[in-house]
């Protein structure tokens, strides 16, 4: 973001045909999410601006510094509880009677933090502006959800996205299908969107319907990716010409759970 960016406290949400269920009329909501994410140096502008010309780069180490000390104090066992969010230290994994003497292995005990909306947060959402526009049903993929394709210890739960793991992918019309070559899933950074990589269809554990299931690349880093998914696949069982693409507006975490204290069911995303 180059300039001072404008909030005008207004979510748009898009309203598609439900081709799910019986009843005339239903339909199911997504979020329109901006084209851009806002980082630590847009949110410095910001508060610079809102402080009345404070010095930009000052209110970014202050900030910067901010972030750190909540990641310390997470990572000492603590529960960071402040106006945006409420984190707090969780972990996975399981161990034999014989480990608890040895240091502990960090391949198969994994340390994350919970994330749920704070107060001010949860105010800011009660209180914005909603506007719903009519959108005609998608034909090509949906994408749900992204999860992690292992569980917790206690086999009911799944543990967090691993960087080298197995990312498990949930929708409707998913199946890779076709011989162009952009069938299959990209995955793109968003702190980084020109850091992306593509797994093609023969990189898949499982290609179905609805599910999808593939081995993340050995080079994707921790941190928040959108992920797309093209295919030429269709209900009908025929393959269709042109492929068709859907990309999810709502990020997955590598590295630590995720939380919301109100999931959003229906999940988001764009469609191409």
């Amino acid at each position: 973001m180059s300039t001072n960016q404008t909030f005008d406290k207004l979510i748009s949400l898009m309203a598609y045909t439900n081709n799910l269920t019986q009843q005339e009329g239903d339909y199911y909501l997504r979020v329109k999410t901006m084209p851009r994410s806002v980082d630590l140096k847009a949110i410095a502008r910001e508060v610079a601006a809102r402080l009345g010309g404070k010095n930009e780069d000052e209110i970014f180490t202050i900030l910067n510094a901010a972030e750190a000390v909540k990641c310390d104090a997470v990572s000492s066992g603590f529960i960071v509880n402040t106006p945006f969010c409420l984190a707090q230290p969780g972990a996975s994994g399981n161990v034999l009677k014989t480990d608890l003497s040895k240091a502990v292995d960090r391949n198969r005990v994994k340390v994350y933090a919970n994330i749920s909306m704070g107060s001010d947060l949860r105010k800011a959402l009660e209180s914005c502006q909603v506007e719903i526009f009519t959108q005609p049903a998608p034909v090509g993929p949906i994408v749900n959800g992204a999860s992690s394709g292992q569980f917790e210890a206690d086999g009911t739960t799944r543990a967090p996205i691993a960087a080298g793991g197995v990312l498990n992918v949930e929708g409707d019309k998913l199946k890779l299908a076709g011989d162009s070559p952009e069938v299959g899933v990209t995955l793109t950074s968003v702190s980084d969107p020109d850091t992306s990589y593509f797994i093609p269809r023969n990189a898949m554990l499982i290609n179905e319907p609805k599910r999808l299931m593939f081995l993340l690349p050995a080079e994707v880093k921790e941190g928040s990716w959108f992920i797309t998914v093209c295919t030429q696949y269709s209900t009908s069982g025929r393959v269709v010409k042109d492929p068709r693409s859907y990309t999810m507006d709502v990020p997955f975490t590598i590295g630590e759970a995720s939380t919301p204290t109100e999931p959003d069911e229906g999940g988001g995303g764009s469609m191409g």
